[in-house]
């Protein structure tokens, strides 16, 4: 098997092959076996190893070589060689040269319960997030004459608006799970004989009615 980077790109590239075949092809012989290939790419023989935070440990890698391995996904029954690849990948990214975040993003993933491959990229973005504003903050104070105020500040508004990034990916975890609705509270109000109560927002002033603004 050629040099690929993961099964599922070997299954792609399967897939292309036949759909060449179909397309530039008289009779497409080898469409079919090309098709086989990649569906057989693309199996997963038994469950992948898995474990906290949800993204795949041990790797199949059948015809690749060396098996690598990571932190893990829970790749639910019925999950395919794609799922497989893109947890292993997104672990892959938390452990960049400059930073490591991988516990980090991991223990953010279980702490939401990430469900799906979203809510998990998400608390990743935010640990990569909450680093980057912990680096600036430091580098940020760490100034001690005035002559470095001004590189200072500037490493003090970038902090902050990393802090504002990582609000925001909870604001958008809170809508990703309510749909976006808002939750209404229905109290009881129990008013007492001869009082009298008002529901809403009260206005102070002179009413007006009608287009030609008489008061009514």
């Amino acid at each position: 098997m050629a040099n690929h980077k993961s099964l599922t790109e070997a299954a792609m590239r399967k897939r292309r092959e036949a759909r060449y075949e179909r397309d530039f092809k008289t009779g497409a012989p080898l469409a079919p076996m090309f098709e086989r290939q990649a569906a057989e790419l693309l199996k997963l023989e038994t469950p992948p190893d898995v474990g906290p935070g949800g993204e795949v440990v041990n790797e199949q890698v059948a015809g690749l070589g060396q098996k690598r391995w990571n932190i893990r996904e829970t790749l639910r029954e019925g999950a395919d060689r794609i799922a497989e690849d893109a947890s292993l990948r997104r672990t892959d990214l938390l452990m960049q040269p400059s930073f490591n975040v991988v516990a980090m993003g991991i223990d953010a993933a279980e702490a939401i319960g990430a469900s799906n491959s979203l809510e998990k990229m998400l608390a990743h973005q935010m640990a990569v997030a909450h680093e980057g504003t912990m680096r600036l903050m430091d580098r940020a104070l760490s100034f001690e004459s005035s002559q470095d105020a001004v590189e200072s500040c500037r490493l003090a508004n970038t902090a902050a608006r990393l802090m504002g990034v990582f609000q925001d990916g909870l604001l958008t975890l809170q809508r990703l799970r309510t749909g976006g609705s808002q939750t209404v509270t229905v109290q009881h109000v129990n008013v007492q004989s001869g009082a009298q109560a008002v529901i809403g927002m009260a206005t102070g002033g002179r009413k007006r009615g009608g287009r030609n603004g008489k008061v009514g």
